[in-house]
């Protein structure tokens, strides 16, 4: 069953204009607070890959596949926000966001983001956590909420003092569904 605020066309699901102005939002703080993101898809894997795995990058990136540790510390993080949301504490989980995030969105604005654009965080639902990548400084995990009807979020965070902030989070890109919807 897809959500109220999601049109869903096979397996694809389209934004509505409500989580397309937060998408915008979260971009728009993204591009405004913090160093350049690499995008990633999502993937049924959940195991941690090596570090020599990734292949080499462009325009001196340095973007690796995250260590057992960083992957641990940034799944933890997460996890922390989401349990808060889940309980309704909007004040903690927003604290869990990195300083520029904060100072950008206050807790009245970011209650209403996550409950008219991602309802699906504040429901007792299964989570699974996909790729992680570090690039120059920023991490990107893909997590996804759900069994039937699976959401997949793409989380950024940044380091600051030894400790992982969350600076946002965007809907996963199917690039494939998109090309083959073009053609």
């Amino acid at each position: 069953m897809s959500h109220p605020t999601t049109l869903t066309i096979g397996r694809r699901a389209r934004l509505s204009p409500i989580r397309r102005s937060v998408v915008v939002l979260m971009t728009t703080t993204l591009v405004t607070c913090c160093a350049s993101t690499t995008s990633q898809q999502s993937s049924d894997h959940t195991a941690t890959e090596p570090a020599d795995a990734s292949p080499p990058t462009t325009h001196q990136e340095e973007s690796v596949m995250c260590t057992e540790e960083s992957r641990a510390q940034l799944q933890d993080r997460i996890s922390m926000q989401i349990e808060s949301l889940r309980s309704g504490e909007f004040e903690q989980a927003r604290e869990y966001a990195s300083s520029s995030f904060q100072g950008s969105v206050t807790v009245s604005a970011f209650r209403e983001m996550i409950e008219s654009g991602f309802p699906f965080l504040l429901e007792s639902q299964p989570v699974a956590f996909g790729r992680c990548r570090i690039t120059d400084g920023t991490a990107t995990v893909e997590v996804r909420f759900g069994r039937a009807s699976v959401v997949t979020l793409v989380y950024f965070l940044t380091q600051s003092d030894e400790t992982w902030w969350i600076d946002g989070a965007s809907p996963a890109v199917d690039t494939l569904a998109d090309k083959l919807e073009a053609s």
